[in-house]
């Protein structure tokens, strides 16, 4: 409560936003495949079954566990449709993710399940499950939403529209509006891949990244998104503009440090602010102190003021740029008038 009486109304409006967003994206047609796929297995089923247990072992290594209150096995096509479903996904051989659905269904050739508007957490939140349950969503966003922190606190857990998971690459996979939570960063994307401990997460698909301040919120895009759970990292790739007011910062890659409360930029930097301009081939935007530091071949100009240093600082608080080591400073006959 203390956080959201700190943030502006304004900042408040505009997370808000976030997930208005994602409401109006087309909705993934996996939840029909998978109810389509049951009418048709009722009418030439091979097996049927009442609270029967299927899971995907292979080389002695066991991936997943499923549990089902109705199941129908068609041989032919080697698809298995499961209704009022719980079950378990392991990495490395350790359960780690546990999911309730509504209906399911499993490719036995191909090896792939999926799932409709699964409810999944991590194990640890067992106790806590009654109580996600009560809380789901009914928009059409899949929310995940991350601990802020690494193994401190509770664990990650997700309501999603559908879910997929294939033995080939042993990731799932989640389509249509994404909207994820980690601490003060939501990310917004089309589409979610990830392992089945939620640790390395991408989002694709006109994915950006919204990062909560006590000021105003800065908003990062790029091609995709990589989130390193176990180092609460963010890395943009692909051509990222990170943008707050009327600051833009444009590079190569940008990284989201959430513990250092810092964003680093790398290639060709380059950064506008009102009339400032500045680049270089590193910088580090400091988001309590709203401060750029700009490295390697640092060069600014301010008005017709040229500098160049080892190290270029530009305040956005204070609206002005400042020299760190061995400079040059050209500066305008009008400044000197």
């Amino acid at each position: 409560m203390k956080l959201l009486k700190a943030v502006p109304l304004l900042i408040l409006l505009f997370i808000v936003g976030i997930f208005g967003w994602a409401l109006f994206l087309p909705k993934e047609d996996v939840s029909r495949r998978i109810y389509q796929t049951i009418k048709e297995q009722e009418k030439r089923a091979d097996l049927a079954f009442k609270k029967v247990q299927f899971e995907e072992v292979s080389a002695g290594e066991k991936f997943w566990q499923l549990n089902s209150q109705t199941a129908i096995v068609n041989k032919n096509t080697g698809i298995a449709t499961l209704q009022e479903t719980d079950g378990t996904f392991y990495k490395r051989g350790r359960p780690v993710l546990r999911f309730r659905s509504p209906a399911a269904m499993w490719d036995m050739k191909k090896k792939e399940i999926f799932l409709d508007k699964p409810l999944g957490y991590d194990v640890s939140l067992e106790r806590q499950v009654q109580s996600l349950a009560k809380g789901r969503k009914t928009g059409r966003a899949s929310v995940f939403s991350l601990p802020r922190t690494y193994k401190k606190g509770a664990g990650y857990w997700f309501q999603a529209n559908n879910l997929s998971w294939r033995l080939a690459d042993e990731q799932l996979l989640c389509t249509g509006g994404i909207v994820l939570s980690k601490g003060e960063a939501t990310g917004n994307a089309e589409q979610l891949q990830s392992d089945v401990g939620l640790e390395n997460i991408r989002l694709t698909g006109q994915p950006w990244l919204a990062i909560a301040t006590a000021d105003q919120p800065i908003t990062l895009e790029a091609d995709s998104f990589e989130v390193i759970g176990r180092q609460d990292l963010f890395i943009a790739q692909g051509a990222p503009k990170a943008a707050w007011g009327e600051a833009e910062i444009r590079s190569e890659t940008a990284n989201y440090f959430q513990g250092k409360n810092k964003v680093d930029f790398n290639g060709t930097v380059k950064v506008r602010f009102k009339d400032i301009t500045a680049a270089g081939d590193l910088a580090e935007y400091l988001i309590k102190e709203q401060k750029v530091i700009l490295s390697g071949n640092a060069q600014a100009q301010q008005g017709d003021n040229k500098l160049s240093g080892q190290k270029i600082i530009v305040s956005l608080k204070d609206q002005k740029v400042s020299l760190v080591g061995k400079s040059t400073v050209v500066i305008s006959a009008e400044e000197l008038k």
